[in-house]
């Protein structure tokens, strides 16, 4: 063999070792998905999850090599549903995914979310109270973990604080109560006391977050039992009766608030935030002062908020759930990641605020005009609202009953006692 030949020989080996050995890294590599959607939550013009995906999959291919994240970029929030649908049917439902409200528990009772309380119990580095309890509670169905949270959008009370000095009137604490709430309301819409026509004590409070502060609930989290015959749940009703009443049956529109026409609005932070800055700061080009609260107390209740949170779980067919858990905890319970969604996004953090470097969400906070401490207490004590598939459509069947009790003369017991008949016999079908 001539010494050329044999040159070429040993090159072509040498090349077909090097490709047998990329083949073999390639076959090694281990591939998790990772299901994300773009656009709006909670009716919010632009929720950031890719920049938060982007710096978790940093991070986590950085502390695992030979393992790729890889997510479909551009899937909308309107059809993302329909996407992990088709995706669960084709067997490439992704490791970790946000899941829906409409679609949790459906995604739970067909057997497609991994249980995982086992990895929790596993995890010497996870600790469920670093989260806020309401937030966290947001991924159990029963006594079952089959989800963490990622982003909330809790409710406050604003006040219009131009209004009530006009008006002589002294903004109430935190610690407020529905009477407080009632009697200014009352003040605000007296013509005889010199109020201006046309103005209105509230806007955007609704019967469910008067239960809520009182301490009830209307259906339970499963959507299997309800409650309208439950007293705290009828002395939640006429209070909001009396309160609308007070309008002389004028429906209040955002528009009044905007105009300054209105004492109190209720707004989740995700509305808030919207109006700061979408599309030109609303709030700020407003010709009153505003302030805000926590939600006014009920005589059984408490100043509790009502919360809504986005959660991602891991799919029961991951044949990586070991790693998909290290991937969900690291967007869920890492603050650098978190403060990533917190000032991208339009929702409120999950962790409390120990869990933060303190100065970055004081900042955070600031930037937004709130309180740092006073947002971590309405979160510590707010309550998560249901989140079975049909929720939305109960409280359709229960506004419109209740639209006779609180605009005309209905008898409010009977109202209720059949409310709880129909809305039963309605979640048991």
């Amino acid at each position: 063999m001539s010494a050329r030949r044999g040159a070429l020989l040993l090159a072509a080996g040498a090349c077909c070792a090097a490709a047998l050995l990329l083949l073999g890294l390639r076959q090694e590599e281990t591939v998790l998905r990772l299901g994300l959607y773009v656009g709006s939550d909670w009716d919010a013009p632009y929720s950031d999850y890719y920049d938060m995906a982007d710096a978790a999959v940093a991070r986590f291919e950085e502390a695992h090599p030979g393992v790729r994240v890889e997510y479909v970029s551009g899937v909308r929030q309107e059809d993302y549903s329909e996407w992990l649908a088709a995706q669960a049917l084709t067997g490439r439902l992704p490791d970790v995914f946000l899941v829906l409200d409409s679609d949790f528990q459906r995604y739970i009772s067909i057997g497609a979310l991994a249980e995982l309380d086992q990895f929790a119990a596993r995890d010497k580095g996870f600790s469920p109270e670093k989260y806020y309890p309401a937030a966290f509670e947001a991924g159990k169905m029963g006594d079952k973990l089959y989800a963490l949270p990622i982003q909330s959008a809790t409710t406050m009370m604003f006040y219009n604080k131009t209004l009530l000095e006009a008006a002589g009137i002294d903004p109430p604490g935190q610690d407020w109560t529905w009477d407080t709430f009632y009697e200014i309301c009352k003040q605000v819409t007296n013509p005889d006391a010199g109020c201006p026509s046309g103005q209105s004590g509230c806007y955007g409070y609704q019967w469910e977050y008067a239960v809520a502060s009182n301490g009830a609930e209307a259906v339970d989290k499963a959507g299997t039992e309800c409650y309208f015959d439950d007293i705290r749940v009828e002395e939640a009703v006429r209070f909001c009766r009396r309160l609308y009443q007070l309008d002389g049956g004028h429906r209040t529109t955002e528009q009044d608030f905007l105009d300054g026409r209105v004492a109190f609005r209720v707004m989740n932070l995700t509305d808030y935030r919207m109006m700061e800055y979408y599309p030109l700061g609303l709030l700020g080009q407003q010709n009153f002062e505003w302030g805000y609260l926590r939600m006014p107390a009920g005589p059984q209740g408490g100043n509790i908020s009502c919360l809504e949170t986005r959660v991602a779980a891991v799919s029961a067919r991951s044949p990586h759930k070991d790693l998909a858990w290290e991937l969900l905890t690291l967007l869920s319970y890492d603050p650098e990641v978190q403060s990533v969604l917190y000032e991208g996004s339009e929702g409120t953090a999950v962790l409390r605020i120990d869990e933060w470097d303190k100065e970055l969400y004081a900042h955070a906070a600031a930037e937004l005009r709130l309180d740092a401490e006073l947002l971590d207490q309405v979160m510590d004590e707010a309550v998560e609202l249901p989140k079975y598939e049909t929720y939305r459509q109960t409280l359709g069947i229960a506004d419109e009953r209740l639209a006779s009790v609180f605009y005309g003369d209905a008898d409010i017991s009977a109202t209720l006692m059949a409310l709880q008949r129909e809305i039963l016999a309605y979640l048991r079908s």
